[in-house]
């Protein structure tokens, strides 16, 4: 019996990805749905209801992905995405194309989005302190020789040769970063995205972050997930999940405020991907406003 879903939503970058006739395999299974690939590309099938460029919103009901795991082939045909092993099959022919809008003008300085960044993330602090890279958020001291002290002098290295422009040297950190951590997307790799983001959405990209952000997406597609590097890839163009163009733009609007609820869904979100993304952001925030100072 083959099971038929329908895509509600598709993301711009999984639209583009979904070329008649392309093949791929399943590379990964969340709790909130399956990552696929498709050569270098990656897209996400879920029930979730969650805007990213990546994401194949779908309906489905409790257990229908159960049967697809790591490595099962799939293609495309006819507006249709097929697991021919499984017999299951999703329709997109109806589906949404979902791109991020531009974002809103600026309207606070950069004085008040550090303010602002700070304490958004200690809200994050109050509710998960112990959650991924959250720490390099606060001044608290780190035992020497600590993951944690290792990767605050990754980080601060990182940032020190950014605010001088020195590619090399911030390639080197970059190096040291990428693939940090575990999971499907490591929270170095989280961090970097992040940080790489503010500057595309805001419009702050010189020919320096350019270029670094070139850099370090090659690297990315050589030395960690590939979801890793889609991810920092698409935030050099300004592109993200949903949430996290919302807290950028909730730097830049005077009368802006994230929720409770949509706090708790960052804290949430992947293992510890909302948090380490917008410590990224917010390190990202502090470079620009050193800079200006």
């Amino acid at each position: 019996m083959t099971i038929h879903l329908t895509a509600l939503q598709l993301g711009a970058l999984a639209g583009k990805a979904l070329m008649e006739g392309c093949t791929g395999k399943v590379m990964g299974i969340t709790s909130r749905g399956v990552f696929l690939i498709t050569g270098q590309r990656i897209l996400f099938v879920t029930d979730a209801d969650y805007r990213s460029p990546y994401n194949i919103q779908v309906i489905s009901s409790p257990g229908q992905f159960d049967p697809i795991i790591t490595g099962d082939d799939w293609n495309f045909s006819g507006n249709e995405l097929i697991f021919p092993n499984k017999n299951i099959g999703i329709d997109t022919s109806k589906a949404v194309l979902w791109q991020p809008a531009l974002a809103p003008m600026i309207e606070t300085t950069l004085l008040e989005q550090t303010r602002r960044v700070d304490a958004l993330l200690q809200r994050m602090v109050s509710l998960d302190p112990g959650k991924g890279w959250l720490y390099l958020a606060s001044e608290s001291d780190l035992m020497p020789e600590s993951e944690g002290f290792m990767i605050r002098e990754m980080t601060d290295r990182f940032l020190a040769c950014v605010k001088t422009a020195d590619l090399e040297g911030s390639l080197k950190a970059g190096r040291s970063i990428l693939g940090r951590g575990g999971g499907l997307t490591p929270s170095g790799d989280d961090w970097l995205s992040g940080f790489l983001l503010y500057f595309a959405r805001t419009k702050k990209v010189n020919p320096f972050i350019r270029d670094l952000g070139q850099s370090l997406t090659a690297l990315a597609f050589d030395s960690t997930t590939k979801i890793s590097a889609n991810r920092i890839e698409a935030a050099c163009q300004g592109w993200s999940e949903g949430l996290f163009l919302e807290i950028v733009d909730s730097l830049l609007v005077s009368d802006a405020e994230i929720s409770d609820i949509k706090l708790e869904r960052l804290v949430s979100f992947g293992h510890s991907s909302g948090v380490d993304t917008c410590v990224g952001i917010g390190a990202a925030v502090k470079v620009m406003n050193s800079e200006h100072q």
